[in-house]
């Protein structure tokens, strides 16, 4: 028995050997799921409690410490715990801030609805307050906090361009006023239901404006020679009707005229006063006095078509030869009066036809009768307002390119600056001086102090500007003495307007003041570099007193100096010898030179 235990074999015990430090699949014992024990009581977790260690477990522990693992076991943990570490989503925009901010542009987008809409009555308002101040102030209450609703106000109103400067109106602000009720179409005269007038009667506005690009009742009227009166008078009305398309204006105004008898006969200064009031003018009479203006607001004729208006201006720009002369000169007068108001600068469309047609009428004014009319177009204007704010929306308006506008821009601005209406009967080169304009400027309504209209004072400033012109026509005669005379007024002038632009303070939101000073320094700019007969001579430090005077003594002296210098280079040469006679010519001298040789 004994022998037979020692002759069998001895199996070994199946010993789990592992290597220590090794790391192959995460068989490592730092990766083991016993160290994640550990981490479950670290996060906090209830996991079940570690079994007490056995024999075995005992034998087979490395001698070396356990190293504890970089990564967790994944599925190690409970379904229940998540770890602090996993970002957490988050909104990328507020949805209480995002809906506020959609209350608040709605209140934004309704309140600036509420300011574009129109003034429908102009009324004069005080320097502290507007007529909606009501309104304004309940919007800027709601709007902002109640302690700073009043500031907000007054800073709203010194911003409004409307607030600043007054503003005439020619025109009705609106034409479906109660006391105004809106122009409708006349029905067409008995001449106009007969042959062959009826091709402009009958039918729709469509076939009506077929028939006149057709051509037809022009030939009706060349081969006729002239329309019905109640005819003619019938179409000036179609022109002015609204609804009317572009094409039918223009073809009608083309077929007016082609009558001039008609026109001279018909087209009357009273005639032509009822036309304007049709088109929405709201006094077409020319009579002196003041006329009230208002601060109203930049949009007081936002939506109204002026097609009618440039059928107007077109059917008198082609019909001015044709005009009889009180019919032109009341039409210069009005459309004066009309350039007095601002919409005229601010739509590009009146004023490029304003100019073409103002620049046909002026041009048929018989030159014996210029001089009257342009004292009597002055006279009334300068009756009529006193703002220069309102005066020189005119004079912008006015075509240089035409020298009778031009003229008669330099009488107006003459009149207005020194307030003489006497003025405009002669040439501003024989009425005003450079020495007067320069008086002028001494005057309380170009100071500057705190309480100046920087706005008129812009205005008067251009005013003065256009009187100058390019100085030419105050230069005088030729004459060197006279020249520097001149130009020193010019530097006096020049002076004047940088004392001007000095005293004008533009310092924060002040447009007004920073247009004024602008206007200022350009005006005194362009009387220094095109109004002086020659470039001022340069300065410097090293120069000594009474330099500049010298220099120009010498400059002075340079054509006499010139003059002497030619008459010198042309004195008497000595004449050229006559030419020998053929026949006598004589035996040359010979000339024997005599060489003296030295012998050492």
């Amino acid at each position: 028995m004994a022998s037979s235990q020692l002759g069998r074999p001895r199996t070994p015990p199946s010993l789990v050997r592992e290597i220590a430090a090794s790391d192959d699949e995460g068989s490592d014992g730092s990766s083991s799921d016993d160290s994640l024990q550990d981490l479950t009581a670290l996060l906090g977790g209830h996991g079940p409690s570690p079994a007490p260690p056995t024999a075995a477990n005992h034998q087979l522990q490395p001698t070396t410490p356990q190293r504890r693992s970089k990564r967790p076991a994944a599925g190690s943990s409970r379904p229940g715990h998540r770890s602090p570490l996993v970002n957490i989503p988050r909104h990328r925009f507020d949805l209480a801030a995002l809906a506020k901010d959609a209350r608040r542009d709605t209140a934004l987008q309704a309140s600036s609805q509420l300011a574009r809409v129109p003034v429908r009555t102009a009324t004069p308002s005080m320097p502290g307050g507007s007529g909606n101040g009501s309104d304004l102030t309940g919007l800027v209450s709601s709007a902002s906090k109640p302690g700073d609703a009043h500031k907000v106000l007054r800073a709203v109103q010194r911003a409004d361009p409307g607030h600043q400067e007054l503003r005439y109106c020619f025109f009705r602000p609106s034409l479906d006023e109660p006391d105004c009720p809106p122009p409708r179409r006349p029905p067409p005269p008995p001449e106009a239901r007969r042959i062959p007038w009826t091709l402009l009667t009958e039918g729709n506005p469509r076939v009506c404006e077929q028939n006149l690009v057709s051509g037809v009742p022009f030939s009706v009227v060349e081969r006729r020679g002239a329309m019905p009166p109640s005819v003619f008078l019938w179409l000036l009305e179609e022109i002015c009707a609204p609804g009317a398309s572009p094409v039918t204006r223009a073809e009608l105004c083309h077929l007016i005229a082609a009558c001039p008898e008609q026109v001279a006969a018909l087209l009357t200064p009273k005639l032509l006063k009822s036309i304007w009031e049709r088109i929405g003018a709201a006094d077409a009479s020319l009579q002196r006095g003041r006329i009230n203006v208002a601060k109203v607001s930049d949009e007081v004729y936002k939506g109204r078509d002026w097609a009618p208006l440039l059928a107007i201006l077109s059917l008198l720009s082609d019909t001015a030869s044709a005009l009889p002369l009180e019919t032109r000169t009341y039409m210069l007068q009005l459309l004066l009066r009309m350039a007095m108001d601002m919409v005229v600068l601010t739509n590009i469309d009146i004023d490029d036809q304003f100019e073409h047609t103002f620049k046909n009428l002026i041009e048929t004014i018989p030159p014996r009768d210029w001089d009257g009319f342009c004292h009597d177009t002055c006279a009334l204007l300068l009756s009529n307002f006193s703002s220069p704010c309102i005066r020189v929306s005119a004079l912008l308006c006015l075509p240089t390119s035409s020298s009778r506008a031009h003229d008669l821009r330099r009488r107006l601005a003459a009149t207005f600056l020194f307030r003489d209406a006497s003025l405009a009967r002669r040439a501003p080169e024989a009425a005003i001086t450079l020495q007067a304009i320069i008086d002028r400027l001494g005057e309380r309504d170009f100071d500057v102090s705190p309480g100046t209209e920087f706005a008129e004072l812009r205005a008067a400033v251009l005013i003065l500007d256009m009187a100058v012109d390019d100085g030419s026509v105050l230069a005088g005669p030729a004459d060197h003495a006279e020249e520097d005379r001149f130009n020193e007024r010019v530097d006096e002038l020049a002076a004047r307007l940088g004392d001007i632009w000095r005293r004008i303070n533009d310092a924060g939101m002040k447009l007004a003041r920073t247009e004024a000073k602008s206007v200022v320094e350009w005006v005194q700019k362009r009387v220094t570099h095109t109004v002086r007969t020659r470039r001022r001579p340069p300065t410097s430090i090293f120069d000594l007193p009474g330099h500049q005077e010298q220099q120009q003594r010498q400059r002075r002296d340079l054509p006499r100096q010139q003059e002497f210098m030619k008459s010198f280079f042309r004195k008497k040469m000595p004449s050229p010898k006559p030419a020998p006679k053929p026949g006598s010519e004589s035996e040359p001298e010979e000339v024997l030179d005599c060489i003296e040789v030295k012998l050492e």
